[in-house]
This record gives C-alpha cells, structure tokens and sequence, in this order.
C-alpha cells in the first residue's frame, strides 16, 4: 500500500476544485456516450438484420463451443 504524504493528504483547496471539474466532465462525457449508443441502437433495431447465417464449419464450431466440449 501507497504511503500518502502530509501534502497529498491534504491538498490545496484548488487541486480539490479542479479534481472535481475533471471528474464532473467525465460524468458529461459517460452520459453524451450514452445517450448515442442508445440512438445506435435504436437505428440499427430497426432495420432487418443483414447478417449472413453461419458456414456448416462455424456452426460445427460453435455446437462444439457451447456443448461443453472441448
């Protein structure tokens, strides 16, 4: 475990405040993110799906994946 220093334990008032815009701009980030990736989502919901089924061998494959076999 890291020792902290007095000057780590007790930062200035200033780096506390631009801790805190930093982190508050994170938060804006996470949220705008979100908020595409549900518009992504939505568009491609509803849209037929043009995924090609898989090849005889991938189904082999992914039979043998998931049973349990190795």
């Amino acid at each position: 475990m890291k020792t902290l220093t007095g000057a780590q334990l007790f930062a200035p008032a200033k780096r506390a405040r631009k801790t805190k815009a930093r982190l508050d701009r994170a938060k804006l980030v996470i949220v705008k993110a979100r908020e595409r990736a549900a518009v992504t989502a939505q568009r491609y919901a509803a849209q037929p799906s043009a995924i090609r089924p898989p090849t005889v061998l991938q189904r082999r494959r992914l039979v043998g994946r998931f049973s349990g076999k190795f």
